[in-house]
């Protein structure tokens, strides 16, 4: 299988798991249904695939900076389409409107990356840097607006996968012969302090970033990057025999990946997960309050 089959894998389950769980917040499908858990197991597959995606991009961009940017990029602009279509209270009755600004809530995400721009990467300001602040900016808003909350709380996987990317990227920076330990030890504090905050307001959090980590530091040997990622879906999904057995599903098209690239679909293949949230968000919405 190539990259562009496994992308395909990767958004098809995507899309079902979003699917099933926004259909039960809206009142549609029962939690306990097997339609409900059978959906939500599928979905399972996705994130793994995500992040061997990451994996194996990092060791084949020819720009690992442009590749960060890319996904802070499309964690700022997946987050209003994320909080709205992932909020419960969202497919009830209407309600007041707020808005707010919760630094605390912001800071700890702007502080890891902001490090690695202009310590790691020594970088100069571009574009990129304005996505971190437009990044930071939303992790820390709250605005509701007739009762649709827009932003707030919950911060979408893009971040997770932010992350995991700089810190790939700083654990890199210490094998190069011109490493500068100060820069890479204030890059590793910074992250360990985001790592905390990860883990409490980001989608798969810390056990997130553990399965990149984990691949990335088993690179070039596909049958430990498996057994690694079999025993990161025990530890994530024990609670749930289905949902394990989902994740583990996820391997079988890992197994048969076969080092080429296929199709390019680098814009759609990110674009996805805005588009379908936006989308199935307000139609559910929609549909609750025309009832």
């Amino acid at each position: 299988m190539s990259v562009f089959v496994l992308k395909l894998i990767a958004i098809g389950t995507m899309f079902i798991d979003h699917l099933t769980y926004i259909l039960a917040l809206a009142g549609f499908l029962p939690y306990s249904s097997v339609s409900y858990r059978i959906g939500r197991a599928v979905g399972r597959i996705a994130f793994i695939i995500f992040a061997y995606l990451l994996v194996n991009g990092f060791d084949k961009t020819s720009d690992r900076k442009k590749y960060l940017g890319r996904l802070i990029f499309y964690a700022a602009v997946s987050q209003v389409p994320f909080t709205l279509a992932f909020t419960g209270g969202n497919y009830r009755s209407a309600g007041v409107m707020f808005f707010s600004f919760d630094a605390m809530a912001a800071l700890p995400l702007l502080l890891p990356l902001a490090v690695y721009f202009f310590f790691v990467a020594e970088g100069r300001p571009d574009r990129s840097c304005l996505t971190l602040l437009v990044a930071f900016a939303l992790a820390g808003l709250r605005v509701c607006v007739d009762g649709i909350v827009l932003l707030g709380g919950h911060m979408n996987v893009f971040y997770t996968l932010a992350v995991s990317m700089a810190l790939m990227m700083s654990l890199e920076a210490l094998r190069s012969p011109d490493r500068s330990w100060p820069r890479a030890l204030l890059c590793f504090a910074a992250l360990g302090v985001e790592l905390y905050f990860l883990q409490q307001n980001a989608d798969y959090g810390l056990l997130g970033v553990a399965l990149v980590i984990g691949m990335y530091f088993l690179r070039g040997r596909r049958a430990l990057q498996l057994l690694y990622a079999a025993v990161w879906c025990a530890a994530e999904y024990y609670a749930s025999p289905i949902f394990l057995v989902g994740a583990w599903a996820a391997l079988v098209p890992l197994a048969f990946y076969n080092g080429k690239l296929g199709r390019k679909m680098r814009t759609a293949f990110y674009a996805f997960y805005p588009v379908h949230l936006g989308l199935l968000g307000l139609i559910f919405i929609i549909l609750c309050r025309s009832r």
